[in-house]
């Protein structure tokens, strides 16, 4: 471990002691005293050497922390991370799948850091399991990990994983985690409001048809609130409704207006319509979650109810530069009507 060469802390400096502290460490990095990778001295060490109390030697470590500058390394100590905020951060992003929606998400994600960060991105595909291995794999090598945490198997395990990563280094993007307490850095649709929000303002639209069906699939993927938005609404506007969990041809009648959730029952839907002769738009109505390419041109344009993935990617990514003040924010939300409505 490199010798500290600090000078003496100025006891009538109008500059609180921390911060002489943090000036003191980044000086010293700065001019190669201590280098990337190199161990620094312990908060007690840097406390006796210096006559400060703990508490003072720790905001400063914490404050470099913060700006990436050292790194913990828990049983091991305190390490040189880089040489100033100024050089390139580090970010592990990790998805939950490969998909239109989170390429969006990746893609600006990704462009709005720009030169300012090196990502590397990888899948857990729904899988706590997975995702504990990515981070033992990776632990300690980047300066910010940015997850969607959408698991089939969310337990006790998943929050343990999630609070394995130290709160200030941790982005959540597109869902919040309840059980990780206050001051995490987020970025999400707000499932309890959206739904209802969205579908308000086409109230004229959804008068033609006399029930409202929402196909939820099973699985911890998906947020309960969603249904709770729709029964809400459907109560509050005096729509028959009703929840199924997957699409059965036995629920395809005129009147109603399907709300959709996966792709697979969007293609089932239209399938049967076709069928049966049955005229999307008029004699039934879908609102498919989500928007693609694809359901702009498919069967004359689906309606779709979707946040906007782009934003929430570069919402995420300011998160990571500091550029965004709010601990949590909610992702535009939105309708786009087209002839399936």
């Amino acid at each position: 471990m490199a010798v500290i060469k600090f000078t003496q802390i100025e006891e009538n400096s109008r500059t609180p002691k921390y911060a002489q502290v943090v000036n003191l460490i980044r000086s010293d990095i700065e001019n190669g005293i201590f280098k990337v990778g190199d161990r620094i001295p312990s908060i007690n060490e840097t406390s006796e050497d210096f006559l400060l109390s703990r508490d003072t030697v720790e905001k400063a470590y914490s404050k470099l922390k913060e700006r990436g500058i050292i790194k913990s390394v828990p049983g091991k100590g305190f390490y040189v991370s880089r040489r100033s905020p100024d050089d390139q951060l580090s970010v592990l992003l990790v998805i939950n799948k490969i998909s239109t929606h989170k390429k969006k998400i990746v893609n600006a994600f990704v462009d709005k850091l720009g030169e300012r960060a090196v990502v590397e991105t990888c899948v857990h595909h729904y899988s706590t399991d997975k995702l504990q291995w990515i981070l033992d794999e990776n632990r300690g090598n980047y300066d910010y990990y940015a997850i969607i945490p959408c698991f089939k198997d969310f337990s006790d395990k998943t929050l343990d994983v999630l609070r394995s990563i130290p709160k200030e280094k941790l982005i959540l993007i597109d869902k919040d985690v309840e059980g990780l307490g206050d001051g995490l850095r987020v970025v999400c649709e707000n499932f309890k409001a959206d739904l209802y929000d969205t579908l308000r303002p086409a109230m004229e639209q959804l008068m033609k048809y006399q029930r409202m069906v929402l196909i939820f699939p099973d699985g911890n993927q998906h947020v309960p609130e969603t249904m709770i938005a729709f029964k809400r609404f459907c109560v509050d506007h005096q729509y028959d409704y009703c929840i199924t969990n997957a699409f059965s041809p036995e629920y395809l009648k005129q009147g109603n207006l399907y709300i959709v959730i996966e792709e697979d029952d969007l293609v089932d839907i239209i399938k049967h319509c076709k069928r049966n002769q049955i005229k999307i738009g008029q004699e039934v109505g879908i609102i498919s979650y989500n928007d693609t390419p694809i359901k702009e041109v498919l069967h004359d344009g689906i309606t779709v109810i979707s946040t906007d993935f782009k934003k929430m990617g570069e919402t995420a990514a300011q998160m990571v530069l500091g550029e965004c003040s709010e601990t949590k924010v909610y992702n535009p939300f939105y309708l786009i009507h087209r002839p399936s409505l």
